[in-house]
């Protein structure tokens, strides 16, 4: 097959004409009559907005040509746009037949030794579907509740600020991404079509086949509540077993296989598992804080001034940030929510943490993103423990829990970067305060007036706090080299706003803190994916090999494909 890339049609071409459209294109880049390509497939869809006002969907397709020697076409056409194309079908594995002079302990007993799942997020999902429907029959424990049920506690932290240690969105059937954005992109490579397979499996439970194709696919919470539970009832169906709020215990003398499919807010997880001689490292990771801005900006900023009806067609844009600062962090955006909210994401007493989350319309008045700064194992690591990462992750969502007093701590930018930089504050009934918002636009000539202020779109209550506070550390302090973060930050914002005006404007509302973007551990695993106890297989976001859900699922198909392997028939 051949693959084109680049073909663009106008963003409000009829839906019924893009097949006949994209064939005269093919047909015409590969300079045969257009009844010759028997086959044409949309592979990828992405908005081209480069030549504004103009907006394009820009698509990727495959083209077969019977009877045609593709290759020498494509050889004697000579275009980067235009190359073979061999598409990748995944195949789950099948159980192995037993192979004489292997030794009998490098196998685990079909009856005898039936898999474990230890947490049912996207990593331990896939692991439970693939070693299901391969006859293995898993038993999973998750420590959280059914999905219906984690709804209302999830509804009940955020309405009455009630929290539940084991039932939150952190922890909970399908994992801390049920409550996001559902965003399913990914930069993984998938030569072996797992992550295609994913996709196609969250349409098979539910998902829009529009995902199949966008090149920045979402599903949205309220979808992804029903998703889950279809992705439930096929493992039981098919003879897996999920037992709800039941929290893994390391016993020492496990025969069977146990999929670590933790997460990264796990932490007494962690530090069971590490006292008990799991061996885990240190590694880099980011935090800092959600922004809002209106939607309506960052529509403008990337779209331009278009119809409702071409904005429609678009969906609510997307930004991806990133920036260099001087102190040599990176300063990035994460986990960017069009049209959403943020929300109170915490899963332990007395601490706070964020996140941000769109339902499947994006439809909020306002963007969020987490802006976040990398962090080095040498801020942290002190006394070489593999879990200070965590530890301070800890301190910085308890200095947030305080400053909220419970409820997610809030400034406005104009204020936080005043205090960072040592700007001149107006004084409003005797409290320091931001100049008014579009007067800071002009002095700073930050582009084009205001025309709405950002009105802050939370889920859980929100107070006012001086967020200054949370990455300044004492002389002594074993974290005192991020002291620099602060203004890392605000160095971020203001290089953000060069590139979507307006993004550094004083009304920005700023919520701390984005604690969780990953986690700080890494369980080591050799080339048959197990860690350094035996029969534990890490995998996933919380051991440290994901970053995001499609990721996390490819993880655990990874490692249920190398326990099939271990299985005798």
């Amino acid at each position: 097959m051949i693959r084109i890339n680049q073909l663009r049609l106008p963003v409000n071409t009829e839906e019924t004409k893009i097949e006949e459209l994209l064939r005269r294109k093919c047909a015409a880049l590969l300079r045969v009559p257009e009844t010759k390509p028997a086959r044409i497939e949309i592979l990828r869809r992405s908005i081209d907005a480069r030549h504004r006002p103009e907006l394009f969907f820009s698509y990727t397709v495959s083209v077969s040509l019977p009877g045609r020697d593709e290759a020498a076409l494509v050889r004697k056409l000579k275009n980067h746009d235009i190359s073979c194309f061999i598409p990748v079908e995944y195949h789950i594995p099948t159980l192995p037949e037993r192979i004489e002079g292997m030794p009998g302990e490098a196998y685990f007993s079909i009856e005898e030794h039936r898999p474990r799942i230890v947490g049912f997020g996207p990593a331990g999902m896939f692991a439970g579907l693939l070693l299901a429907r391969a006859g293995l029959r898993p038993i999973i424990l998750e420590r959280g509740e059914a999905v219906e049920a984690r709804v209302q506690r999830v509804e009940a932290l955020w309405e009455q600020g009630t929290l539940h240690p084991d039932s939150n969105p952190q922890f909970g059937e399908g994992g801390a991404g049920t409550f996001s954005d559902g965003k399913l992109n990914t930069l993984v490579k998938d030569k072996d079509g797992r992550g295609r397979f994913v996709l196609r499996e969250f349409v098979r439970h539910g998902a829009e086949e529009d995902i199949l194709i966008d090149a920045k696919p979402h599903i949205g919470t309220d979808r992804l509540v029903e998703i889950v539970r279809s992705f439930r009832e096929e493992i039981l169906h098919l003879g897996g077993e999920i037992h709800f709020r039941t929290k893994y215990r390391y016993q020492g003398d496990e025969s069977y296989p146990i999929v670590l499919a933790i997460g990264h807010s796990s932490r007494d997880s962690y530090e069971e598992l590490y006292a008990a001689g799991l061996r885990m490292e240190a590694k880099d990771f980011a935090m800092g804080f959600r922004v809002q801005h209106p939607q309506r900006m960052i529509d403008r900023a990337l779209y331009g001034d278009c119809d409702s009806e071409t904005r429609r067609l678009l969906g609510a844009a997307a930004y991806k940030l990133t920036h260099t600062a001087e102190s040599g962090r990176g300063v990035y955006s994460f986990c960017m929510c069009p049209g959403g909210y943020v929300v109170n994401s915490s899963s332990e007493e007395g601490c706070l943490c964020v996140n941000g989350m769109s339902y499947s319309g994006r439809d909020s008045e306002n963007a969020n993103a987490a802006i976040i700064i990398s962090v080095r194992k040498t801020d942290y690591l002190g006394e070489k423990n593999p879990l200070n990462g965590i530890r301070l992750q800890r301190e910085l969502e308890t200095r947030a829990y305080q400053l909220g007093k419970g409820k997610i701590p809030i400034e406005r930018y104009g204020d936080f970067r005043a205090v960072v930089l040592g700007e001149h504050m107006q004084v409003k009934n005797g409290m320091r305060a931001p100049k008014d918002a579009a007067e800071c636009m002009r002095e700073r000539g930050a582009g084009e007036p205001i025309e709405e202020p950002v009105r802050p779109l939370f889920r859980g209550a929100a107070a006012e706090a001086d967020l200054t506070k949370l990455f300044c550390f004492e002389k002594g302090s074993p974290y005192v080299s991020l002291n620099d973060v602060n203004r890392s930050l605000v160095e971020g914002m203001e290089h953000f706003s060069h590139m979507i005006p307006g993004f550094s404007r004083a009304d920005v509302i700023l919520a701390g803190i984005e604690a969780r973007t990953s986690s700080p551990v890494r369980i080591p695993r050799d080339e048959t994916f197990r860690g350094s106890i035996r029969n534990i297989y890490p995998c996933g976001e919380g051991a440290g090999y994901a970053g995001g859900i499609t990721s996390a699922a490819m993880d655990g198909m990874r490692v249920a494909e190398a326990i099939i392997r271990q299985y005798q028939s």
